[in-house]
């Protein structure tokens, strides 16, 4: 994972820079988002100044979101409760365009937004993901198709925002340790493997089911599985699959290697990705491959995957796309459709902000 860009304090305001920020709450998935979003923009207006923020929102903001749109005097900032380091922007210093993501984010834009008007700033927000408040109350929203929020000034994605290209996997591909290059030589496949979450714990029976699968895989076709685990891989699951598997068709990262992802998504024939992560199955889909979900739960006629509520609307619209399919013990020839939508959804929303 690339690391954010080095910031700098512009001097002061200039009637004829443009001034982008993205504020977050430290949340990764969240953080990612948004800054996907801001440097797509930059992509396409270079001349703007980009700054990042990481910020704790007053408990009253995150309560009372709505509040933070009325009251000139809102507070903002609340105290981080894990001690996390913070970066707040200047007092009295507002941004032209604001790039929040999440529900928790939503009231701390409203209320910057609304001191930002009172100090003479047209701050427009551009908001991530569903803020559980009425579309109206933002310049721009960003939802994945499987929220439900809609409106004149929403724009709706299909999976989650990421920073990935091809160009980006390709370079990340030879700046890999041997060991890896070595191993897409023969027929791998890339196995992203995420972890707990709201619905459920990965447990050891589901954590052994899935290691006999991907062991069945393994023995019938012959490849060698690339395992990669991400920020909610419980420690010790990837090691606990990988014991089920035949020693010379697993491949793991090293503690002391370098981040050998996106490279790694880049190498195999295929990409299986498990059913818990709409991050994982969007970012899988940039490169056009096969991507297979593998769900933790059983499947039912319903949901191949095993899932239910949103995250089974987001695979069962991938899937009709042809960007997924459900694992079915195989590895389809072929591509399937790749999902590529930052530059359409970049020249989309400036257009809707009229910049």
């Amino acid at each position: 994972m690339t690391h954010p860009p080095t910031f700098r304090i512009p001097p002061g305001p200039d009637a004829n820079q443009r001034y982008l920020w993205v504020a977050s709450d430290g949340t990764a998935g969240m953080r990612l988002q948004a800054v996907a979003m801001a440097e797509s923009l930059l992509k396409a207006r270079p001349d703007w100044t980009y700054e990042q923020f990481v910020i704790t929102p007053h408990r009253w903001i995150r309560m009372l979101p709505r509040l933070g749109g009325w009251l000139p005097s809102a507070p903002l900032y609340g105290t981080s409760r894990d001690g996390g380091l913070e970066r707040r922007p200047h007092a009295g210093r507002y941004p032209d365009t604001l790039i929040t993501c999440g529900w928790r984010m939503a009231g701390y834009a409203l209320a910057l937004r609304r001191r930002a008007h009172a100090a003479g700033t047209a701050t427009q927000i551009v908001h991530l993901q569903d803020p559980r408040l009425p579309p109206h109350l933002f310049d721009a929203l960003i939802v994945p198709a499987h929220d439900p929020t809609r409106g004149g000034n929403v724009l709706v994605t299909t999976g989650s925002l990421n920073r990935l290209t091809l160009p980006g996997m390709q370079r990340a591909m030879m700046d890999l340790p041997t060991r890896w290059l070595s191993a897409a030589r023969g027929n791998a496949v890339t196995v992203m493997i995420g972890g707990d979450n709201r619905r459920y714990t990965i447990t050891h029976d589901l954590a052994s089911h899935m290691g006999e699968r991907l062991a069945t895989l393994a023995r019938t076709n012959g490849v060698k599985l690339l395992l990669i685990p991400s920020r909610r891989t419980p420690a010790g699951l990837v090691e606990s699959i990988a014991a089920t598997l035949p020693d010379d068709n697993v491949l793991t990262p090293d503690k002391d290697e370098p981040n050998v992802y996106p490279g790694v998504l880049g190498l195999g024939q295929a990409v299986i990705v498990t059913s818990d992560s709409v991050n994982m199955a969007s970012e899988a889909a940039i490169t056009g491959k096969p991507v297979l979900i593998m769900g933790w739960k059983p499947r039912s006629q319903y949901s191949p995957t095993g899932e239910n509520g949103r995250i089974a609307t987001f695979h069962r619209n991938m899937m009709e796309a042809g960007h997924t399919a459900p694992f079915d013990g195989q590895i389809p020839p072929g591509n399937f459709t790749r999902l590529d939508e930052m530059d359409t959804l970049t020249d989309r929303l400036l257009a809707l902000l009229d910049v």
